[in-house]
């Protein structure tokens, strides 16, 4: 009993440190850049205090760079814990709702509006890659119900999306202009570069699609024993794998549409919460979403200040970051990971 106590004081320490360290990144990443902005100047800007700003700075931090770092907590927040709970309702250390083909489906959403030229507005390609993004999803997982929504024939039906969709990309890419492959190519790398205030707005409802993921750790945490043992105790596998899966992918289309795909956040994340926190999914999820957050809020100050003034994709560094990562996990790993 004292041991189990000790481990859950242990585990709220760790979540509340992570807490702390927000604020901290958000006014370090705010801060930092081109146009250099004093730390205290950052950290009262963002608690509303632009009193002692000139207007040059207060236009930097209030409409370039906070609602930038805004998206980007909020976005490694939404696919970290859409990474974990897929993980966990599949049983499955390298899945993610990428593997249902969430982002190829965006990504060809987004290049179907880029080459055709039906619109120029941003907020068209964002609802096509919304739409595909989803379509996506919901292919996976109706071609799954034919075999029982198991966790192999989720996976393989979301390769399968994921494949097509690629397909249809590379079509894209083949016939596409010089300019609209150049726009394609940028896009389907992930980047934070064109956020504003209103494509953060845009990115929000993830969180209210997210939330209700947080009633299923127990859930979670049963199917982790084995489906009959789950079964035993009250879970539903089948219910639960359907609407963990539906919400995470409906969840990630929301940011991937806003942000393009953001690779290995959803996978690095929940591995790095379950090593801090073991795999209680009550403590990982919440430990997934800041860990994710930070994850992609680091990543995306390093893609504006690596090679500055230029500005790499966010996408680049978090493969940068995600392939060593998998390698380490690859090699210390001498037993299953769950």
């Amino acid at each position: 009993m004292g041991l189990s106590k000790s481990l859950k004081i242990s585990r709220i320490s760790i979540i509340s440190s992570l807490t702390f360290l927000i604020p901290i990144t958000l006014t370090i990443s705010i801060s930092v850049g081109y146009a250099k902005i004093g730390f205290v100047e950052a950290f009262m800007a963002i608690f509303g205090n632009v009193e002692g700003l000139d207007s040059v700075s207060r236009a930097i931090i209030l409409e370039i760079r906070f609602p930038r770092a805004c998206a980007a907590l909020l976005a490694g927040a939404v696919l970290a814990i859409s990474g974990s709970v897929v993980q966990g309702a599949l049983r499955n250390a390298l899945a993610s709702p990428f593997t249902m083909g969430v982002s190829s489906g965006a990504s060809f959403g987004a290049a179907l509006i880029i080459v055709a030229g039906v619109s120029s507005s941003i907020y068209v390609m964002m609802l096509s890659a919304f739409a595909f993004a989803l379509l996506a999803a919901l292919v996976s997982l109706g071609i799954a119900r034919l075999k029982g929504v198991t966790p192999q024939s989720l996976i393989l039906s979301g390769v399968a999306m994921m494949y097509l969709f690629s397909a249809g990309v590379t079509l894209l890419q083949y016939i596409a202009r010089e300019w609209q492959l150049t726009e394609l190519v940028y896009w389907t790398m992930g980047d934070l570069r064109r956020i504003d205030w209103g494509r953060f707005t845009f990115m929000l409802p993830a969180v209210f699609t997210c939330l209700p993921l947080f009633a299923y750790a127990w859930d979670l945490n049963t199917l982790m024993m084995g489906e009959e043992v789950a079964k035993s105790l009250g879970t539903n596998p089948r219910r639960v794998r359907t609407i963990c899966t539906l919400l995470a992918a409906l969840s990630t289309s929301i940011i991937v549409c806003s942000t393009g795909p953001i690779g290995f956040i959803c996978l690095i994340a929940p591995h790095i919460a379950r090593f801090l926190v073991g795999t209680d999914y009550r403590f990982s999820m919440v430990c997934s979403v800041l860990i994710g957050g930070l994850l992609l809020l680091l990543a995306d100050t390093t893609a504006r200040i690596v090679l500055m003034p230029i500005e790499l994709p966010v996408g680049v560094v978090t493969a940068a970051m995600g392939v060593p990562f998998f390698v380490s996990l690859l090699l210390r790993t001498r037993k299953d990971i769950w």
